[in-house]
């Protein structure tokens, strides 16, 4: 197989694996009795999802052996590996979460059959295949606004997990419908809470684990700050109190907003059905501590104990807690320059770091790509070394930059890091939704391989999310594609305006 053969094939699939050879030889064919071998550590589930996939994806029954193999993990959970002959598929993994990520990459290289109006089915060209991923952690962040309709996260979920993302950090933004205090939601915005613990289920069908984010110190509006809204405060003025007066950050003198707090994420929590991670946000803090009583008091002090209890709250369910990192660290020391912190000196936070307990996760979010030119250096990315020195797990968050997330990708994978947590925010669709779903995606998997957003990557996610809607029975002209409209998709994707 020439050069150029084996690029068509390799630019199919998102992301590119580890290894990848392919061979001569006649193609295998995907049809009903096909001969399939699975070797795998545990084969709890194996047969059944197996078949399942194979009938979904290609619409045929294999003849499907599964046998215990002591030896057939060595690429760890996630990782598989397949062989590919005219006569047979044969894939090894540790267990089912590895044996899906193999199917995934078979689905992406599986071609049509040729010459026929109507399909008729598929096959697959020889190979061999190795892959594992470079890091534990690869999530994407993604936002629930009042205008966000459901099925849209829902597309965003199954793309993740088919481009192998194991988390989804979800932020709905002042649409919960809390149980607990009404109140804390747009009283006209609610979203569903039945559809979205379909998601929640999903994700765990699809072998993405979705993360609650609710934010504990800034951002307390509910609400992007260039619209003046305030989720809370905008219907209610008795809630005043629990914020401090500009109403952006919460109060952290009154105990009734760590009363309210706690009902909150707890809520939250539980309806995630208890994820191993709760994000906590504590982003752009600005005017923290402004209040009468929060003033009075020492920031540093004040921001530690409400920090350390919301650990604590989680640490004793057996969940670990994600923060933003740009709080901790001071604007106009010289050590970030070029990079994105957001403490400021009069919040005298800089040394509030040395007195945390060292399993939260940093989440550092460096949105840019801090590079003079072409012929400069890498970026050092002092701000993700820096907490990775002072014994924190961290996440590296990059969000639409290509060259950043190629670059915080492969920082991610030669510091050892915990992963990757790829940010969305209000954009997520037109060109920017391939590079969250393409040049994310390869640099959260195998950051070696990333030839980012071309022609070919285009083309293969649109096939993707094509496969993906034949998995759903879309049928709808808003739901096809990563844009809901054709004309003026932009930066607001929802509407027709």
């Amino acid at each position: 197989m020439n050069e150029h053969e084996v690029k068509i094939l390799t630019d199919r699939l998102i992301p590119v694996p580890q290894e990848l050879k392919f061979n001569d030889g006649n193609e295998f064919l995907l049809n009903e009795g096909c001969t399939v071998q699975i070797f795998v550590e545990d084969t709890a589930g194996v047969e059944q999802k197996t078949l399942e996939s194979f009938r979904l994806f290609w619409g045929i029954t294999p003849a499907l052996a599964v046998a215990a193999d002591a030896a057939a993990g060595k690429h760890g959970a996630e990782g598989y590996e397949i062989g590919i002959s005219e006569k047979e598929i044969t894939v090894k993994a540790a267990g089912m979460t590895g044996v899906m990520h193999a199917l995934k990459t078979l689905r992406q290289l599986a071609e049509v059959q040729r010459g026929t109006e109507r399909t008729q089915g598929y096959f697959l060209v020889p190979c061999t295949i190795k892959d594992f991923p470079a890091m534990a952690f690869r999530g994407v962040h993604i936002c629930v606004f009042p205008e966000t309709p459901l099925w849209d996260i829902e597309r965003q979920i199954r793309i993740a997990a088919y481009h192998k993302f194991n988390y989804a950090v979800i932020e709905t933004w002042g649409i919960f419908p809390f149980g607990s205090h009404p109140e804390f939601c747009w009283a006209d915005m609610k979203l569903d809470k039945k559809e979205l613990k379909k998601l929640v289920r999903l994700g765990k069908e699809l072998g993405i684990t979705l993360i609650p984010q609710f934010n504990l110190l800034g951002h307390a509006t509910a609400s992007r700050s260039i619209t003046g809204k305030h989720a809370v405060l905008s219907y209610d003025p008795s809630l005043q109190p629990l914020f401090e007066p500009e109403g952006w950050t919460w109060c952290l003198t009154n105990p009734e907003t760590r009363r309210i707090l706690t009902d909150l994420v707890m809520e939250l929590y539980e309806f995630y059905d208890c994820p191993p991670f709760f994000h906590i946000g504590c982003d752009e803090a600005d005017n923290i501590g402004t209040c009468r009583d929060c003033r009075k008091k020492v920031l540093k002090d004040l921001v530690k104990e409400h920090i350390c209890y919301f650990h604590d709250l989680f640490a004793q369910k057996g969940t670990r807690i994600i923060m933003w990192h740009d709080m901790l660290l001071t604007k106009g020391d010289e050590r970030w320059n070029g990079y994105i912190v957001c403490g400021l000196p009069e919040h005298r936070l800089g040394e509030l770091y040395k007195e945390l307990p060292r399993d939260i996760i940093i989440a550092d979010w460096q949105y840019g790509y801090p590079k003079a030119d072409e012929n400069a250096p890498e970026p050092q990315w002092p701000t993700t070394k820096f907490f990775k020195g002072e014994g924190f797990p961290v996440l590296v968050c990059p969000w639409l930059t290509q060259d950043g997330m190629k670059s915080l990708g492969n920082l991610a994978a030669d510091e050892k890091l915990l992963g990757m947590l790829e940010t969305t925010w209000h954009i997520s669709h037109d060109r920017n939704f391939a590079h969250i779903f393409c040049t994310a995606a390869y640099a959260s998997w195998n950051p070696a391989v990333n030839p980012g957003v071309t022609l070919a990557t285009r083309l293969a996610l649109a096939q993707h999310i094509r496969q993906l809607g034949w998995d759903t029975g879309v049928d709808e002209y808003i739901k096809t594609g990563w844009n809901q409209y054709q004309v003026d998709p932009g930066h607001h994707p929802h509407t027709n305006v």
